[in-house]
């Protein structure tokens, strides 16, 4: 009878111990199946940190224009320091003697300017920069001195004026030599270099 009895004891333990190993199979596998899809999930890339010039870049790290840069595409003349005093001279063309200013640069008058006042302001004072100057312009070789003047711009600028003429460039000539403005008919008006007699030039 005891050893009945031992018998069922030891066969109801077993039966318990493989239930209880059984049971925790379940959670062995649950864990493995989550540190398993925790190591498939994609890592961030590069493309997705933000850095510049990548997909998915934050705006902060976009590229922005500078204040005052100039279209893209758009040809112009750059921008040149006002001099102490800006010097006036006289170069050969096509045209005749005419004048010139920084780097051997054309310069031309505007018929819309009356009573030495200039009327090119805003986009057209980009196209057609104002010759500017600080003090008292210099004449150059050949340059009627007494001619020379100067007339002031709404932000303060000085201006260039030959016989009461306002003096520009033109953005559209690269080099000296260049004397693409003459006769362009440009912002409302005719544009015309000039003689050192003050004359405009009409050819």
């Amino acid at each position: 009878m005891n050893r009945i009895l031992t018998s069922g004891v030891g066969l109801a333990t077993t039966v318990l111990l493989v239930g209880a190993c059984g049971n925790s199979a379940t959670p062995t596998t649950s864990y493995s199946n989550a540190a398993a899809n925790a190591t498939e999930s994609p890592s961030p890339t590069g493309t997705e940190t933000g850095y510049p010039g990548y997909p998915g870049a934050s705006p902060t790290g976009s590229p922005t224009a500078s204040p005052g840069a100039s279209p893209t595409g758009t040809e112009s003349m750059s921008p040149m320091p006002t001099p102490e005093h800006a010097k006036v001279k006289v170069a050969d063309s096509k045209y005749g003697k005419v004048l010139v200013g920084e780097h051997g640069r054309a310069l031309y008058v505007f018929e819309k300017d009356t009573g030495g006042t200039p009327s090119c302001t805003g986009a057209c004072a980009t196209a057609w920069p104002p010759m500017v100057t600080r003090e008292k312009p210099r004449a150059g070789d050949g340059v009627k001195e007494s001619l020379l003047g100067t007339t002031t711009l709404p932000q303060g600028d000085k201006q260039v004026t030959y016989d009461k003429h306002p003096l520009y460039y033109y953005s559209g000539d690269k080099a000296a030599g260049d004397f693409n403005g003459q006769g362009k008919t440009d912002f409302g008006g005719k544009w015309y270099l000039i003689h050192p007699d003050g004359k405009k030039v009409e050819k």
